[in-house]
C-alpha cells in the first residue's frame, strides 16, 4: 500500500511559487503596457498549441473581457514577460529593448 506524499507549503520551490502567483493575478495590458503605438510580431507556435489558444479564447473572451485575440495574446505576453523579470532581475525592467533579436536559433541549446 503506498502512504500519500506529504507536502509542506515551506518546502514549494520559490520558482513554481512565483509561476503560480502571476497565473492567479495575471496582470492588465492596458495598465501595464502603453498601448499607443503597436507594432505587429511574427512567429511561429505549433498549431495543437494556437488551435488550443483559440478555443480558450473564444470559450473565455466574455468572461475575460478580452477586447480582442491579440488583447488576450498580449495579457500572455505580459504575464510571462513579468515572470521573468521577478525571477531573473527582482522584478524591475530589463533595460534595452530597442534592438533587434538576431535571427534564427540560439546556438548552444
Amino acid at each position: 500500500m503506498s502512504r500519500p506524499i506529504e507536502s509542506d507549503d515551506d518546502d514549494v520551490e520559490p520558482a513554481r511559487a512565483s509561476t503560480a502567483e502571476f497565473r492567479i493575478q495575471p496582470s492588465t495590458v492596458q495598465a501595464a503596457v502603453d498601448t499607443s503605438r503597436r507594432t505587429s510580431v511574427t512567429f511561429y507556435i505549433p498549431e495543437a498549441l494556437r488551435n488550443r489558444a483559440r478555443t480558450a479564447y473564444r470559450s473565455t473572451s466574455f468572461a475575460e473581457r478580452d477586447a480582442s485575440w491579440s488583447e488576450m495574446l498580449n495579457k500572455a505576453l505580459l504575464a510571462e514577460v513579468e515572470r521573468r523579470e521577478f525571477e531573473h532581475n527582482g522584478g524591475a525592467t530589463f533595460e534595452g529593448g530597442t534592438e533587434p533579436l538576431t535571427p534564427g536559433r540560439p546556438l548552444g541549446f
